[in-house]
């Protein structure tokens, strides 16, 4: 009677074999890597909205108000800046 018990105690603690992966179904998973223009472009429209506020009103040297072009022409060189200063750290 113990040894039927202990035979089914150790049946129950058996761990099953792992089952066996085909290569069908595995998938590599890997993380895009963007290209450095497209970081520059998302850097710069973070930064833009901020910029946009900090020049309202402010005008240029022919008296014109500044455009927002030139603000986002300046955005971008901010975050060009901002990524030759990471890449020159690494």
């Amino acid at each position: 009677m113990s040894h039927d018990a202990i035979s089914s105690w150790v049946d129950k603690a058996k761990i099953p074999a792992a089952p066996v992966v085909s290569q069908s179904a595995v998938k590599v998973v890997r993380r895009e890597v963007q290209s450095r223009g497209n970081v520059i472009m998302e850097i710069a429209e973070k930064i833009r909205p901020f910029l946009q506020k900090m020049f309202e009103g402010v005008r240029d040297e022919n008296g014109m108000l500044l455009q927002s072009a030139h603000i986002r022409g300046i955005a971008l060189n901010m975050a060009q800046g901002i990524i030759k200063e990471q890449e020159n750290k690494k």
